[in-house]
């Protein structure tokens, strides 16, 4: 994740890289890893860069959201994390933090725009960033497609707590 902030403009860049392909698919190998399984630490570090926002950035007015990866690796670790989160206390704990961390992004009182570009990766549970922005913008290139996925894990609530 990485934050850049324009004071002079009074915007920010907030890029947040996706998981890499390959991560664990069993929950062992999952909490062996723990801090640095990716949706642990990239939530965190979203959630950090918008606290660093909110309490010393108070004249940014725009927040720019992007994504970097690939789209099918976010995709299948989605689909891992949901087979996984019934039968695993850590997956559901992480999963219940991502929405928290979705939460207070939704709750941020500044203009956030998406900017879905070639190389950008809104997909499963980074899609819901896309959907928690004010505006969307999706650049169109034929040679370069930008592209979106939708799997099965954003038609449910994320939730509100462990107990869902």
């Amino acid at each position: 994740m990485h934050l850049a902030i324009d004071r002079d403009k009074r915007t920010a860049t907030l890029t947040l890289a996706g998981p890499a392909a390959g991560l664990p698919a069993d929950a062992a190998a999952i909490r062996a890893l723990g801090a640095s399984w990716w949706p642990l630490a990239a939530f965190r570090e979203l959630d950090e860069a918008l606290l660093e926002l909110r309490h010393n950035e108070e004249e940014i007015g725009l927040v720019l959201l992007r994504t970097e990866g690939d789209v099918a690796a976010a995709v299948a670790l989605d689909r891992r994390a949901r087979g996984e989160r019934r039968h695993d206390w850590f997956v559901d704990e992480v999963r219940s933090f991502v929405a928290r961390t979705l939460r207070r992004l939704d709750l941020t009182a500044r203009s956030l725009y998406a900017l879905i570009e070639p190389g950008s990766c809104f997909a499963g549970t980074l899609f819901e960033i896309a959907l928690a922005a004010d505006r969307s913008y999706m650049l169109y290139d034929k040679d370069r497609p930008a592209a979106i996925a939708v799997p099965g894990m954003n038609a449910r609530r994320l939730p509100d707590d462990a107990t869902d």
